[in-house]
């Protein structure tokens, strides 16, 4: 008899930022993988990811992201853009259909939006709004974007194909309500410095004074220093893949990054003594790299901003423990703080080698995790037989549930390895 082999083809969940700020003239909830089916209602997708975004905001001491519907209007346009044509970017071609802006900043002032002070988070092929944003907190620029002291507004944009559920968009546009409702006064003709090209109108004249306490307005309601995982974080993703712009450049699979942020009202200067990463019970974690603004590849980061990579995935399971040693104003200050990994509900079983045996009971759930060999060993395609259950926890670790009336062995194929399953009676 002719057995039936599933192949799946693993399609990964696409990140992109954008950081825009037109130049001006100045005076100088605990994450966890979710198995879930596609989304069915995007407006509680929208209000999901909006919730969620500002729960860690606020675990973080971070004030909330309020909802702006002239963003939103924005943000919806591109998504909508991104379903249509099957993209995954910032950009938009004007002899495309649905074209509404070339860049983030030309989408929001095309609708309405008063600043060009704006930021822009997307994903693509998210399965739901949870997904997206996950997916996103572990890439490193995309955090940062989230997590930014300046913004204090944001509209989400979520599209989906009725046809192609797999085919979604997540789009996160965000910005500072201080500085739009400043480019909505009348243009300052008085005398002393003034700011312009910040507002739709780019010959809107700010005061100086005035623009300078509506930047900082929203900082001060903000954290001196953010910290990501904060301290005592649960649940924690182990991994980090690959975003647009990539940090991580010959990587494909490395450990989920450590950030830190001093916000810039509060910090002039910092210097960076140590920043370092320890399995509890157990020794530094090695190797990794650190990004800063002089060592990021994509010259992103702010001299405020740093991430530690590890190149290799962290451990599921795991509480790791952060030191962070840093120097402001002559005098050194020491900053520890530690945060735990996901915890599979089920069994895990590591596959390292070629070729594993395996002995599983019927009905049972699984977890198979297949320890990355080298920075490019993810998952592709797998084979598996057509009434065995499976579910992608992420690139490289598979959720497996054996019918219960199943009574014979078979294999799993993947990422250059075969496991042999057996059905324990």
């Amino acid at each position: 008899m002719r057995k039936s082999v599933m192949m799946l083809t693993i399609l990964l969940a696409g990140v992109s930022w954008l950081w825009v700020n037109q130049k001006t003239e100045a005076p100088p909830r605990p994450m966890r993988i979710v198995a879930r089916p596609p989304m069915e209602n995007i407006a509680h997708e929208r209000l999901e990811a909006l919730t969620t975004l500002n729960e860690i905001r606020s675990t973080l001491g971070m004030s909330s992201l309020q909802e702006n519907a002239t963003l939103q209007q924005a943000a919806q346009a591109h998504a909508e853009y991104l379903v249509r044509h099957r993209l995954f970017t910032h950009f938009e071609e004007s002899t495309r259909r649905g074209f509404t802006g070339s860049a983030p900043m030309d989408r929001a002032l095309q609708v309405g939006y008063k600043a060009r002070f704006v930021g822009e988070n997307l994903s693509t092929k998210s399965r739901n709004g949870l997904e997206s944003l996950y997916g996103l907190f572990s890439a490193i620029y995309h955090r940062f974007g989230f997590l930014n002291p300046s913004f204090d507004e944001v509209g989400i944009g979520i599209a989906q194909d009725k046809k192609d559920p797999r085919n979604t968009a997540f789009v996160y546009l965000m910005g500072n309500s201080e500085i739009a409702r400043l480019c909505s006064t009348r243009s300052f003709h008085g005398t002393g410095r003034y700011v312009y090209g910040v507002c739709a109108d780019t010959q809107h004249r700010i005061d100086a004074q005035a623009y300078d306490r509506a930047r900082n307005a929203i900082k001060e309601g903000n954290p001196k220093i953010v910290i990501y995982p904060y301290d005592g974080q649960t649940e924690v993703s182990p991994v980090f893949y690959q975003e647009t712009p990539d940090p991580l450049p010959g990587y494909d699979v490395s450990g989920f990054p450590v950030s830190v942020e001093f916000n810039d009202r509060f910090f002039r200067t910092v210097t960076l003594v140590s920043f370092e990463l320890f399995e509890e019970g157990g020794g530094k974690v090695t190797p990794v790299r650190l990004l800063t603004k002089r060592t990021d590849p994509n010259h992103k980061l702010t001299r405020h901003q740093f991430a530690l990579l590890p190149l290799k995935r962290l451990k599921y399971g795991t509480t790791y423990r952060v030191k962070l040693v840093y120097r402001n104003k002559s005098k050194t200050y020491t900053l520890t703080w530690h945060f735990t990994t996901i915890q599979p509900k089920e069994t895990l079983k590591t596959i390292r080698e070629k070729e594993t045996t395996l002995t599983l009971k019927a009905g049972e759930g699984v977890w198979l995790y297949f320890e990355p060999n080298n920075p490019h060993d993810v998952l592709g395609t797998m084979q598996y037989p057509e009434n065995v259950y499976v579910w992608f926890m992420d690139r490289n670790t598979i959720r497996l549930v054996l019918d219960p009336r199943r009574t014979q062995g078979f294999e799993i194929k993947g990422s250059g390895r075969r496991v042999q399953i057996r059905v324990a009676r």
